[in-house]
């Protein structure tokens, strides 16, 4: 039987978790760091499918415990005997040092490991997992044992690992799956009244969507097909995102909610930006929702109409929004005016574009080419005294792009080298317009 470890340093919910999963209490919660001192094994269940799940002890670095030798070969042994890892981590209390130790264990396998954000109580906390994304997997739920929050989703991705799991879906499942593969999910976010959804009605051409001067007239995420010059796209027009003081607990609530989880869920994000007000600050924290969830993205500046048509004056709104956002400096910017119907063409363009960009890949050769060649331009500065080396790199799967380099300091990379490999990476590849992710593992094991 397929089988999932539930693993974490202690005290951040893991027992919860396993108890909420299995649907009883079988193993002992307490609120005091190392409770669980043996692995506990029970058969779970999820649509349908069947899987074997585990409990672990907390990981303790160190020997101030007693116990932390033996709780830490009971992880390790989990490292061959499991296919999966439910990495459990506190959303309250945030990233850690001792969550860095666990992930460094958990990268000595090439078995999958979720992240699974604890103690997120509703949509409104989502914005502490982005943290998380620090440790370098890919897949950071946020979830919360206590109130069953976003818990159907992880085990929707754990049972997404199973073997055979699709032949369980119906015929018509796979159908859609199929059809959907093609589509281009686009979700259209920005805060209230920015145009968003007088944009979508000039993409379709028909009034498809409410459109009102009235902030938050848009309650609902509208899903709506569309076909332009071959290509398929689905849009998903969603309610503006206010600031956190001005959401009522309710429908704005909720709506809230939806449109994270549109953002989640789209290939393509388009941010509606006012263009008689420039990016405001509630815009900076849309874009840092993008950034964060490394989405693909296309800048809107709309409703240009209502500005002198000089080219100074659509010039100098232009720049201000890319200095207000220059953390998404990936991200291509069209001006258009809905009204109008002026640049509706070039932002489909952009989207195919942006689209075909993160699911580009490139080849082992070719990617260590352009390392070498972006070295050469300039040595990252040294560590410890010592020179930092990039040995090899390699493309892993999935979207966006995500480069794993093998290095001698993993933690010797700082960010402003990063940024600088990210950046020259995306001009050598191919990249200009899709976000990269950079992560680096020891080549040797130094544990």
């Amino acid at each position: 039987m397929f089988r999932v470890a539930i693993v974490g340093r202690p005290n951040v919910g893991k027992s919860s978790l396993f108890n909420r999963i299995i649907g009883k209490r079988k193993a002992i919660v307490e609120d005091i760091p190392g409770v669980t001192r043996d692995r506990i094994v029970s058969t779970a269940e999820w649509r349908g499918v069947p899987f074997e799940l585990v409990d672990t002890g907390g990981y303790l670095e160190g020997d101030d415990d007693k116990f932390a030798p033996y709780l830490r070969k009971q992880i390790e042994k989990e490292l061959d005997l499991s296919d999966l890892f439910i990495f459990v981590v506190d959303g309250k209390e945030g990233l850690t040092q001792a969550d860095r130790d666990v992930a460094d264990i958990l990268r000595k396998t090439e078995k999958p490991v979720i992240v699974a954000v604890n103690k997120i109580d509703n949509p409104q906390q989502e914005d502490r997992i982005y943290e998380f994304y620090e440790l370098g997997f890919d897949e950071v739920f946020p979830v919360s044992s206590i109130q069953k929050y976003g818990v159907a989703d992880l085990l929707d991705e754990v049972v997404s690992h199973i073997p055979d799991y699709e032949v369980e879906a119906s015929q018509e499942e796979i159908e859609e799956k199929k059809e959907d593969s093609d589509v281009i999910k686009v979700a259209i976010v920005g805060k209230p009244n920015a145009g968003k959804s007088s944009l979508l009605n000039a993409i379709l051409g028909e009034e498809r969507a409410v459109v009102s001067n009235i902030p938050g007239t848009t309650r609902d995420v509208v899903d709506t097909l569309f076909e332009w010059n071959g290509h398929r796209f689905l849009f998903l027009d969603t309610a503006g995102l206010r600031k956190k003081s001005k959401v009522d607990y309710g429908i704005e609530f909720f709506s809230v909610g939806r449109t994270l989880d549109a953002l989640k869920k789209a290939d393509v994000v388009v941010h509606v930006i006012d263009a008689k007000e420039g990016a405001t600050e509630q815009d900076t924290k849309i874009a840092h929702l993008i950034q964060k969830y490394s989405k693909p993205a296309v800048i809107v500046i709309n409703k240009i109409d209502t500005l002198p048509q000089r080219k100074e004056v659509l010039n100098r709104v232009r720049n201000q929004v890319r200095e207000r956002l220059y953390f998404l400096p990936y991200a291509p910017i069209v001006m258009t005016s809905a009204k109008q119907k002026k640049g509706i063409k070039q932002l489909l363009q952009e989207i195919i574009e942006v689209y075909n960009q993160a699911w580009k890949r490139v080849g082992t050769g070719q990617l260590n080419r352009a390392i070498q060649q972006i070295m050469s331009l300039r040595q990252p500065p040294a560590y410890r005294g010592k020179p930092l080396k990039i040995y090899y790199g390699t493309q892993l799967e999935g979207k966006p792009p995500c480069f794993l380099l093998f290095v001698n300091y993993p933690e010797g990379f700082k960010e402003h080298y990063v940024r600088f490999l990210e950046n020259n990476l995306r001009e050598i590849l191919g990249f200009e317009k899709a976000p990269i992710k950079l992560i680096f593992r020891a080549r040797e094991s130094r544990y």
